[in-house]
């Protein structure tokens, strides 16, 4: 059964963003005007307390008109992106624990290391501090980077222009550096000791997926798949590789050889930045283009549990969150929340669109907003 979001919660929200969106600067302490490249303030962390508290959650308001990227986050903290220019990091009560400047961040989920957060920029990666946001390094790949992934002492990413990079963490220098057959819109994915990537020549709808040893960049399988639509990687706990590809199908394979163990039909292709979620050892949820879920067993493909809706997936992979829920950002501004064991449910923002969601601090369900006139950070139990 489909069921609306309250008219009660949308009265809510509408009035906090209304009332948050006047304070200037949308809430903290912005960076100082004219701050750029070569700017000496650039960089500067800025502590401040900026979230407005509602219920059991918390919003936190971007300076307008600045949109808000992909969240990530773990059991402490909340990061992201916005205007293009910042990197936050909010705490676990939406507190901001530093607000810093770099041109040219990329929208996509920054990744949370123990002290380091790394983040995509338009043309490399750069790391800064944990503990107070100071830019450790920043290195220029000449390419455009999507979410980094780390595997041990490295931090990895793929290139829109179809290059696979590993980064040392400590100092930034490049590592390795490997090219794909083609261009990669979407993350990869490591277990610490092997990487995964996709790439996709739509034109030829020719694509495939690498898997590289994380430590020396050597290749160690390649495999070609349909292209036309196909995901990013995800690793189970099984030893298997799981990506939707562009025959409207999700393929299992062994990731020591790259051999197929199953192919399962789905309701459309993949989509480079929605992976797949490996939800324990046995399940993985797929999610494909046309905004539907489906729940897979990891040894044999056999589909327990289905979603479809009348959206396009496009940006952001799949969550769960508390008593076999998921939940999925719909390209038309949606939020899809879902399960075997709940009703289905679209939630949609006053104004603007979801543009990315994580599972947070406490299981809170954050979810970040772009397009509006006041855009957002949210978190509560809105499972």
């Amino acid at each position: 059964m489909n069921r609306p979001v309250s008219l009660a919660r949308i009265l809510c929200v509408l009035a906090l963003l209304v009332a948050t969106g006047c304070r200037s600067g949308g809430g903290g302490r912005a960076a100082p005007e004219g701050t750029g490249a070569g700017d000496p303030h650039a960089g500067d962390a800025r502590p401040g307390a900026d979230a407005t508290a509602y219920g059991d959650g918390w919003i936190w308001t971007a300076p307008g008109p600045a949109w808000v990227g992909l969240p990530a986050a773990d059991g402490k903290e909340v990061t992201f992106t916005y205007g293009h220019q910042h990197l936050v990091l909010l705490d676990a009560d939406g507190r901001r624990q530093w607000d810093t400047y770099r041109l040219g961040l990329r929208d996509v989920a920054p990744r949370l290391g123990a002290d380091v957060v790394v983040a995509a920029t338009d043309d490399g990666v750069a790391a800064f501090r944990r503990s107070d946001g100071v830019a450790l390094w920043d290195t220029p790949l000449a390419e455009r980077a999507n979410s980094p992934v780390m595997a041990r002492s490295l931090a990895i990413t793929t290139t829109w222009e179809g290059s696979l990079a590993a980064f040392h963490l400590a100092d930034g220098k490049v590592a390795w550096r490997v090219a794909l057959p083609g261009p990669s819109l979407g993350p990869p994915a490591t277990d610490g000791s092997v990487v995964l990537a996709t790439w996709d020549r739509s034109g030829t709808r020719s694509g495939g997926v690498v898997a590289i040893d994380a430590s020396t960049g050597r290749q160690r399988w390649a495999v070609p798949l349909p292209g036309g639509g196909i995901s990013g990687p995800t690793l189970t706990g099984a030893g298997t590789a799981v990506v939707v590809a562009g025959d409207l199908a999700a393929h299992a394979l062994a990731l020591t050889t790259g051999e197929e163990r199953w192919r399962t039909a789905l309701g459309g292709a993949g989509s480079p930045e929605v992976p797949p979620l490996a939800v324990d050892d046995r399940s993985v949820l797929v999610a494909h283009r046309l905004g539907g879920l489906d729940l897979l067993d990891v040894a044999t493909g056999r589909r327990s549990w289905k979603v479809a809706t009348d959206g396009a997936a496009m940006r952001g992979g799949p969550i769960a969150g508390p008593a076999g829920t998921f939940a999925l950002t719909l390209d038309d501004g949606r939020l899809l929340l879902a399960g075997p064991t709940r009703d289905t449910e679209f939630l949609r923002p006053p104004a603007g669109r979801v543009s990315g969601i994580a599972t947070g601090p406490g299981g809170f369900l954050v979810s970040s907003q772009r397009e509006a006139p006041v855009n957002t950070v949210e978190a509560g139990p809105a499972w």
